[in-house]
């Protein structure tokens, strides 16, 4: 369904910018799952704040902090108070729509054997049967 492929990618394009966020204002750099650490070590630095406005502040302090130079690019983003304000924003709406697609509350059994049955790779359906057994047990009844 493309409308719910479009949020998960909302949600990753949102990573990305937060991650090129975090690595130009001198956060610590991770090399594991770069954008997705490097996402979160934005968020974390923002953390601390309350309000829009005042994570906003916070935001132009790590980027215009001494040492930091922005690329042309990176100018131009910041110029954008609608982008920086979703790149902020907590709770993000875009982040909480694309976890609602790629992390649902719940799915059925029955759903997840017909999703194993569509992958692909069928070496691996021995082993993600098996995951479904350990997470999602059938009910036994004695």
């Amino acid at each position: 369904d493309t409308k719910l492929l479009d949020r998960i990618l909302l949600h990753h394009l949102l990573n990305l910018a937060q991650a090129k966020l975090a690595t130009t204002s001198g956060l610590p750099k991770r090399e594991n799952n770069f954008h997705i650490m490097q996402s979160f070590l934005w968020r974390e630095a923002l953390a601390s704040f309350q309000t829009l406005t005042e994570c906003l502040q916070a935001a132009c302090k790590l980027l215009n902090a001494p040492g930091v130079t922005l690329d042309a690019a990176m100018k131009q983003f910041v110029t954008s108070n609608t982008g920086m304000s979703l790149v902020v924003q907590r709770p993000s709406a875009i982040r909480d729509m694309g976890d609602s697609v790629a992390h649902p509350k719940y799915v059925s059994r029955d759903a997840y054997k017909k999703i194993i049955a569509r992958h692909n790779v069928t070496d691996d359906h021995a082993g993600l049967h098996a995951i479904l057994e350990y997470v999602n047990p059938v009910s036994q009844s004695h």
